[in-house]
């Protein structure tokens, strides 16, 4: 659906909802609605949207990402939430967001930097630091005179940290935070837990409960936290845990519903396998992350199983 017709049925929401309208605005709206099939249909689809969405929720998120930092007075949620022009303007951005991804709109809006399915990007920060965001991450962004906070929102992210021993730099993801005492780290967030892993010096992992725990983890290693605590560190091959930052996956005898999963994760659409005796195949091999579904190929020939496709964008393996 053309842009401009998304971008008109939010405005319309948005008056609407706002109670601004006319009984000439009504009677445009009707005009535009009879006018094209799409334009009703974008309407609804707004509308719908928009219904989803609760003051509560709206508040929170706004909350989380002005609340966090210094704004100017005048653009302050309460200072500017009941000016006439404000509420539309704010529903048409939500509805936009909304349209354009209808489950993760808080996230977006908390997000200072956002990627999409498949998409990678680098962030440079006011310090000099640099954040390579993985497919479907965010972040939010919150530096003061004492301190550097990145918000790993979900994902994953890669961080090379310019040194600044006046300013700690923190990453918070869930309920806890890695700080570093070196220069480069991988966060990554997967439902409840959060994965660290070090790849050039050192870093600190902290969870608050039950109590304050903190884990110092050096290069090459890496730790997990989450309801749980903060588990043992491990080594790993640093190498293969970065090599999604040069668009490569790298698996060494990982279950085939494993490295699938991961895949997942670059992939516009679902893969499953089928059988639990199928997805414990072991794998290993290196796949482009810009193509999982030549990745899907590659592991059909070399396993010698088969796939059924509904197009691309829904594959099941199986034997």
């Amino acid at each position: 659906m053309p842009k401009e017709i998304r971008d008109a049925a939010s405005h319309w929401v948005a008056m609407r909802d706002a109670g601004t309208m006319t009984a000439r605005d009504e009677c445009d709206l009707a005009t535009w609605l009879a006018a094209d099939p799409l334009h009703a249909r974008a309407f609804a689809e707004a509308e719908a949207f928009w219904g989803t969405m609760s003051g509560a929720q709206v508040k929170a998120a706004l909350h989380d990402r002005y609340g966090r930092t210094t704004v100017p007075r005048g653009l302050r949620p309460g200072a500017w939430l009941s000016s006439q022009w404000a509420r539309p303007a704010l529903a048409a951005s939500l509805v936009l967001i909304l349209v354009g991804s209808a489950q993760d709109w808080p996230t977006r809006i908390r997000a200072d930097a956002v990627t999409e399915t498949g998409e990678r990007r680098d962030v440079s920060l006011d310090d000099g630091s640099m954040v390579q965001l993985n497919t479907g991450s965010a972040i939010a962004i919150d530096y003061t005179g004492n301190r550097r906070v990145i918000r790993l929102l979900k994902g994953e992210a890669a961080f090379t940290v310019a040194p600044d021993r006046t300013r700690p730099f923190t990453v918070r993801s869930g309920e806890g935070s890695t700080t570093a005492l070196g220069t480069r780290f991988i966060v990554r967030h997967d439902d409840e837990s959060t994965n660290v892993t070090v790849t050039e010096h050192r870093v600190r992992v902290a969870w608050p409960t039950p109590y304050m725990a903190t884990l110092d983890l050096d290069e090459g290693q890496a730790t997990r936290y989450g309801p749980g605590g903060i588990e043992p560190a491990h080594r790993v091959d640093a190498s293969a845990a970065t090599a999604w930052t040069r668009g490569v996956l790298v698996f060494v005898d990982r279950p085939l519903g494993e490295v699938v999963a991961e895949l997942n994760r670059y992939h516009p659409g679902i893969i499953r396998v089928i059988g639990a005796d199928l997805a414990a195949r072991r794998v290993s091999g290196g796949f482009r992350t810009d193509d999982p579904v030549g990745a899907i190929g590659t592991l059909q020939h070399t396993l010698g199983i088969r796939s059924t496709r509904i197009t691309n964008r829904l594959i099941f393996l199986h034997s």
